[in-house]
């Protein structure tokens, strides 16, 4: 599928675009089934738990299900990120983020390539992800909150957490007490300029947006869960020069993708 000349001119200038109903009701329920299953895993490192020891995270889950194997190299995700980043790219990051029903925490107001450029090495934020709704996701679940147009900052001053300091700096890129927050000034500046926008979408919705945009949420305190996938793509020309985190976190395999167009159910 190739995106518009419109929808390639609004991503550029709001650092996000939306592609409702990108994959059936059939599709959702068959990459749903596999998520319980992750609990069997709880003790790799690639599994972050919340306080309560519930699944918070599941990084590279094509590790363990098939179907999630086939979701990343899908058409319809690879091909419009090939457009807007205009060349090939490969799988830099994937991940399942789960918020509990009541008890699902936060995600505060972060920008993704902070990470990647600082710890991982990455020269250029030639980057983009789609968040894939697996549920309905209304307000009460802790949507996506996104500023838009903040991506056309470059990695700006974080909010100061010195209490972060002396713990492990892994588990701070990972946890509900993120290392890299925007600073809030950023974030009033920008909220007050061009708004917040809460992203309240059907299952099979993909969010695609740009690692600089500013972008949080809320915890879930409703009676039903928030699921997505999240796949970060990066140009394989930009790879890291830091190769010292977990390649469950960073990708260490750069071949280009080859999308496929096989459905999963």
């Amino acid at each position: 599928m190739n995106l518009t000349t419109t929808q390639m001119e609004f991503y550029h200038e709001n650092g996000h675009f939306i592609l409702e109903n990108l994959f059936s009701k059939d599709e959702v329920n068959e990459l749903s089934s596999k998520i319980a299953a992750f609990k069997n895993f709880k003790h790799l490192p690639n599994i972050v738990c919340e306080d309560d020891g519930s699944v918070r995270s599941v990084y590279m889950p094509n590790r363990h299900e098939e179907v999630y194997e086939t979701l990343y190299r899908c058409e319809r995700l690879v091909e419009p990120c090939k457009q807007l980043l205009e060349n090939d790219i490969y799988l830099y990051q994937y991940k399942l983020n789960l918020k509990r029903a009541f008890t699902g925490q936060a995600w505060e107001w972060h920008q993704d390539y902070a990470y990647w450029k600082i710890d991982d090495g990455v020269e250029k934020p030639d980057m983009i992800s789609g968040m894939i709704y697996l549920n309905d996701v209304k307000s009460y679940q802790g949507p996506l909150m996104i500023i838009p147009g903040s991506h056309k900052f470059d990695v700006v001053d974080f909010e100061p957490k010195e209490h972060l300091e002396e713990l492990d700096e892994l588990i701070n890129s990972l946890s509900a007490d993120l290392k890299f927050t925007v600073e809030q000034s950023y974030i009033k500046k920008m909220a007050n300029k061009n708004g917040i926008k809460v992203l309240e979408y059907n299952a099979g919705t993909c969010v695609f947006f740009h690692p600089n945009l500013f972008h949080a949420s809320m915890g879930n305190l409703s009676p039903y869960k928030r699921d997505t996938a999240i796949i970060t793509y990066n140009s394989v020309d930009n790879l890291p020069k830091i190769l010292d985190r977990p390649s469950y976190i960073c990708s260490d395999v750069y071949t280009a993708i080859k999308p496929s167009k096989m459905t999963f159910c």
